[in-house]
């Protein structure tokens, strides 16, 4: 069975227009997380929670860390340890674009508790791929 969204990749056509990427690592150990990526590697926490770490690595690249034991048990094993996240000016447009085209989502877009607006679909190996917009929260 075919995915539902591949007709359009053949298309070549530019629907997403990313304007910043993130990494997202479940963890066993934030503050391992923190020593290494933040300490150690010397990348700038730019919010930061009791169970999330987000790290600037570009002006539009983040790595964040989430130590959610549910989350770990559930996404982090396996090989299935990261999101591919994309940075957008407006989700819901996002989503409703692509929804329209029958790209199928895991998630319709929802405001997250660290900050962001996200909505869900996955690639074709079963990746997570996330689409988000930063929501206009104070980080601290």
């Amino acid at each position: 069975m075919k995915p539902p969204h591949e007709p359009i990749a053949r298309r070549r056509i530019r629907l997403l227009q990313p304007i910043a990427n993130e990494t997202l690592l479940y963890v066993r150990d934030l503050d391992a997380a923190r020593g290494f990526y933040g300490d150690l590697l010397g990348l700038p926490v730019i919010y930061e929670s009791d169970f999330f770490l987000s790290f600037r690595m570009t002006e539009s690249s983040f790595l964040s860390c989430n130590a959610r034991r549910e989350m770990y048990t559930r996404l982090g094993t396996g090989g299935r340890g990261a999101i591919i996240e994309f940075r957008v000016e407006n989700v819901d447009q996002a989503w409703q674009r692509l929804s329209s085209l029958g790209i199928p989502f895991d998630f319709p877009p929802e405001d997250k508790p660290w900050g962001l607006r996200s909505c869900g679909t996955r690639d074709p190996e079963g990746y997570p791929v996330w689409i988000s917009t930063m929501l206009d929260v104070s980080v601290g």
